[in-house]
């Protein structure tokens, strides 16, 4: 009897590891499929986590984890994208059937974007006028530009020091010169007024994989986080 009960915690526990390392590794190979689409060719990898995963197969997940990489943002190119929800509820017969896994109101989601400083320069240079380059450093306080100018036909160094924050919305991240020196003086403030402007850059997050709406942007020396939440429609 006993060697019978043994061999039976023995089945059960076989039958329990294994259902933990299949189950959601099947489940989320359909949600990573059902993502691939809308994400403009960029690796997806997808992670559930539910014990016992047997709760997947009734959609109880406990955290769902979805990385993205190499994925472009109106011209911003994101070294990972990041979403985390916790507390899900999936939909796994729609699932099965090929549809698409997306955040729902009642999920607690957080999104994490990590972008590099030659990210952060490759736009620099883009939005800049062609006759204007600049080097660009990213810094524990801030982002730094640095290049020369041309004030009435005459060479001057140029260095713009400010920050990248989100805009009043939250879907769009702007460039705030907080400090302009041209020939290593400080611009009347009227004239840095118009410099901030004509060359404010944005991106514009509504166009992400997962449209964002940004909570906070730590600027760390070459790179930035940039950390939110999913943006709600209507």
């Amino acid at each position: 009897m006993r060697s019978l009960l043994t061999g039976l915690l023995v089945a059960g526990l076989a039958l329990l590891g294994g259902t933990q390392l299949v189950v959601p590794s099947f489940l989320a190979d359909r949600v990573a499929q059902g993502l691939q689409g809308s994400m403009n060719g960029a690796a997806v990898h997808v992670q559930l986590d539910a014990f016992p995963a047997l709760r997947i197969l009734a959609g109880s997940v406990d955290r769902l984890t979805v990385t993205v990489s190499d994925v472009t943002v109106d011209g911003l190119a994101l070294e990972s994208l990041r979403l985390e929800a916790v507390d899900v509820r999936l939909d796994v017969p729609g699932l099965l059937r090929g549809e698409a896994w997306r955040p729902q109101p009642g999920d607690r989601v957080t999104l994490q974007a990590v972008v590099s400083e030659p990210a952060v320069a490759a736009l620099v240079r883009e939005r800049l006028p062609e006759e204007l380059d600049v080097d660009v450093h990213l810094q524990a306080g801030g982002l730094e530009l640095h290049g020369r100018t041309t004030v009435l036909g005459v060479p001057m160094d140029l260095a713009l020091r400010g920050r990248i924050a989100p805009d009043e919305t939250g879907t769009r991240l702007v460039f705030v010169p907080e400090e302009i020196l041209v020939g290593g003086r400080p611009l009347a403030d009227w004239v840095a007024a118009v410099l901030r402007q004509t060359y404010t850059a944005s991106v514009d997050l509504e166009t992400a994989p997962v449209p964002m709406v940004v909570e906070e942007v730590v600027h760390e020396p070459g790179r930035l986080i940039i950390t939110g939440r999913p943006r709600r429609a209507g």
